[in-house]
């Protein structure tokens, strides 16, 4: 198997952009990715078998065993990058499963509001929904706020059910503006500019 882009990447990545020989960096000196243990002496193109190599290092060892130490030095980053990674992909997780739970609530909160005074249809909204409403949070708006704005839109009896989305993130956006106006008279009152 040919090492792929995306592994020459993380590979790269993985070694900070320097020879794993020398210890020359990019952009001063060209690095590919050289397998530890050749693919001719039954090296792999697994993470663990491939470091950075300057094109100096690389061309001088050509079919060569490596010597042990280096070896397990790849070894012990390859494990630590790994290691890594799965804490990445863990953080990554918690933080799609907090939108969902996000979106989940404020979706039962939509859905309580219905047509013809409780009893008709769910309003309409669009299928990015999900997307406005984490921005609205991410914006700094609390549960409660994104609530009260949703209150506020569904009780104004003048919006039409298919424009009450937009007013919603009106009233949102009208709040996030609120909140950014207090951020900013709190600096200034701590820098003395009042």
């Amino acid at each position: 198997m040919a090492v792929t882009k995306r592994l020459r990447y993380e590979i790269l990545r993985r070694d900070n952009h320097a020879c794993r020989y020398c210890g020359a960096t990019a952009p001063d000196v060209e690095l590919t990715v050289d397998h530890v243990v050749p693919t001719a002496l039954g090296g792999s193109d697994a993470p663990t078998n491939l470091v950075a190599a300057c094109k100096a290092c690389n061309a001088g060892k050509s079919a060569s065993s490596p010597d042990a130490p280096v070896v397990a030095d790849i070894a012990a980053d390859a494990l630590r990058w790994g290691a890594a990674l799965a804490y990445a992909a863990k953080v990554q997780l918690g933080e799609l499963l907090a939108d969902q739970r996000i979106t989940d609530w404020f979706d039962e909160k939509w859905t309580d509001w219905r047509t013809g005074g409780g009893q008709g249809d769910v309003l309409p909204r669009p299928a990015d929904w999900e997307q406005s409403v984490l921005r609205f949070i991410a914006a700094g708006l609390t549960f409660d706020v994104v609530e009260q704005s949703l209150k506020v839109a569904m009780q104004n009896s003048r919006i039409a059910p298919d424009a009450t989305w937009r007013y919603f993130c009106g009233v949102c956006w009208r709040r996030v503006t609120e909140l950014q106006e207090i951020a900013h008279a709190a600096i200034a009152a701590q820098d003395g500019h009042l």
